[in-house]
């Protein structure tokens, strides 16, 4: 049984299909490879927040121009 975490990791490359065999989440290769993609995780959300604020403070410049 895979968990739809592990799909999603999978789907965008972050672990690879053989890292998610039937093993137990004690297991020091699952629990590495879920370290590494809730990384990746945090990248992506910091990157998202970056873009959201750099957005805003382009059109509040942009707004004060006009």
């Amino acid at each position: 049984m895979t968990y739809p975490i592990d799909d999603l990791a999978q789907l965008v490359g972050v672990m690879t299909p053989d890292e998610v065999v039937q093993e137990p989440a004690d297991d020091p290769s699952v629990v590495a490879a879920r370290e590494r993609y809730n990384r990746a995780g945090e990248r992506l959300m910091a990157l998202s927040f970056g873009l959201v604020v750099g957005t805003g403070l382009v059109w509040c410049s942009m707004a004060g121009l006009l």
